[in-house]
Formats: structure tokens, C-alpha cells, sequence
């Protein structure tokens, strides 16, 4: 373990053991088993170590659940489950940090509100993001809705396990939550209720992040069909079937990226380029389209 790392380490089980207020950098110093000095070598101040404390692990946080989702690429609600049940996994590895936040152990002061607040928009536009992927397009108006649904479920459940030291399983659990989650997009989908964080007041709250229009599902879409004219060898300019391939490849794209994309077209697009496909050599390709084609409204 690094210095650096051994300080932060220190410093967060000692401010949630004593609080922010009762420790000292000396205190600090004496658990990492170093000089005062080194630790001024690093940080310029308490404040300074503590609003590194809270970025070092939001940031961990956040690259675990980014992970997950490259990982689960092509199973994108898996990829939720994982996401939600990293949280859970390491609770206990990262008791002493969630303590410090949960249980009134500093005082925030405005540098440390604006990195809470940060971090808690960036993991809101995390999950929407992750949201209209599962669910597909015709979500979009609801995911920041959906997405202040999953990360407060996955807030409670967090504050039984620490606090209250349930020990509730932690697969069955995140199932539970994206199951939850499911129930309440089939319920607004249904409903066509309009939201209440919709995507227009959610960049007035959240001004600094990067809040797209239209989802990831038509990216996915398009990533998907070239992969599968790669495998049906359309690439080749001299071959007119490779010609029809690529002209219905490019409708396809284009009518993936509109506001509101008809599934009809893309259904019969896709039907075209399964026509063109032999041996089966690409039905892995063709499962992917499949799969992101459904998640597109009628």
C-alpha cells in the first residue's frame, strides 16, 4: 500500500471512529505509523485530507460501477444487478467511509456539500443512463425518475446493513431492487403519468453534468449492426448484396437516432439483414440486434 493511500485509510477510521472535529493530523500520523511531515507532503490541510477522502472513494465507487457495465455489455440488466450489488459487496470494506456520511460524523461544510452533491448527480445520471439502456428509449422520459428509485432503495437497504447489521443476502437483494425498479417502469410505461424529474429540470439542477438527449440504446443499436456486417462480410464495395446490407444498415442507424424510432422499420430492416446471413455465423451478432431492436417502442 502506498503512503498516500495509507493516509486516507488512517484518516477515515479515525473520523469516523472520533469524528472529523476530534482528530488530529497528529492522530492521523500516529495510526498510519508515519511523521506529521508526511502527511503534509500530501494533503495541505484537514480539510484538504477530508474532501480527499470523500473524492477517493466516490471515485472508486463509480469506477466499480463502470466496470461492471463494459462487463455485462451485452446483458445490460445483469449489468445493473452488478452494479447495485458492488454497493452491497463492499460495505464492509468501506464501513468506516459510509459511517462517516451516514451517521453525522463531520460537519459538511460547503467545499464538502459540493463534493456530495456532485457525486450524488453524477450516480443520477449514472443510473438514468444505465436505465434507458435496460429499458430502452420510450423510458427516457421516466429514468431520472426510476434512477432517484434505485439509488434511494440501495441508500436504505445500506443503512440496514450498517446500522442496523442485518445481514441480508447481497444477490437476492440487488435482484430485489432492479426487480423493484422493473415494476416501476412497466407502471409509468402503462401510465404515461409525466414525470417528475424530467430531463429539462434535471439539467437546471445538474448544469455541470453531461445529460444527453435521446439514450445509449441507439449507440448500442449501432454498434450491434456493424458488428454483424462485419460478420456477414459486407464490407466488400464490389458485392451488391454487401451494398443492400450496408444502405439498410444506414436507415436503420439513422431511424435508431430520432426522437421517437419506429420498431416496425427497425424490425423490418433487420429482417432484411437476417435474410443475408448463412450458416448461422452470425447469430450472436443477430441476438444483439434482436434483443436492443425490442427495447425500442411500437
Amino acid at each position: 500500500m502506498d503512503k498516500k493511500t495509507l493516509i486516507l485509510n488512517s484518516a477515515v477510521s479515525l473520523f469516523a471512529q472520533r469524528g472529523y472535529h476530534q482528530t488530529t493530523i497528529q492522530d492521523i500520523a500516529d495510526e498510519a505509523g508515519i511523521a506529521k511531515g508526511g502527511i503534509y507532503f500530501y494533503f495541505k490541510s484537514k480539510e484538504e485530507l477530508l474532501l480527499s477522502v470523500v473524492s477517493d472513494f466516490y471515485d472508486r465507487m463509480f469506477d466499480q460501477a463502470v466496470e461492471a457495465a463494459n462487463r455485462y455489455v451485452h446483458a445490460p440488466k445483469e449489468g445493473l444487478v452488478q452494479q447495485v450489488m458492488n454497493h452491497f459487496q463492499d460495505a464492509g470494506s468501506h464501513s468506516n467511509m459510509i459511517a462517516l456520511l451516514t451517521r453525522g460524523q463531520i460537519d459538511v461544510n460547503a467545499d464538502v456539500r459540493s463534493v456530495l452533491l456532485a457525486m450524488r448527480g453524477k450516480f443520477l445520471v449514472w443510473f438514468r443512463d444505465q436505465i434507458i439502456v435496460v429499458y430502452g428509449p420510450r423510458i427516457e422520459p421516466y429514468a431520472f425518475d426510476l434512477s432517484a428509485l434505485l439509488t434511494s432503495l440501495v441508500r436504505e437497504y445500506m443503512s440496514f446493513i450498517l446500522v442496523n447489521g442485518a445481514a441480508l443476502p447481497v444477490r437476492r437483494l440487488a435482484e430485489a431492487i432492479v426487480a423493484r425498479v422493473d415494476d416501476a417502469a412497466r407502471g409509468v410505461i402503462r401510465s404515461q403519468e409525466p414525470p417528475m424529474l424530467t430531463t429539462a429540470f434535471m439539467k437546471t439542477i445538474l448544469p455541470t453534468l453531461d445529460i444527453r438527449e435521446g439514450s445509449d440504446a441507439s449507440r448500442q443499436l449501432s454498434r450491434a449492426i456493424d458488428a454483424l456486417l462485419a460478420r456477414i462480410g459486407a464490407e466488400d464495395d464490389a458485392d451488391e448484396g454487401a451494398t443492400t446490407a450496408r444502405q439498410a444498415a444506414d436507415v436503420m442507424k439513422e431511424e435508431a437516432s430520432k426522437p421517437k424510432p419506429r420498431r416496425v422499420v427497425l424490425e423490418g430492416l433487420l429482417t432484411l439483414l437476417e435474410r443475408m446471413c448463412r450458416g448461422g455465423t452470425a447469430e450472436k451478432e443477430l441476438e444483439e440486434a434482436r434483443r436492443l431492436v425490442a427495447t425500442f417502442g411500437s
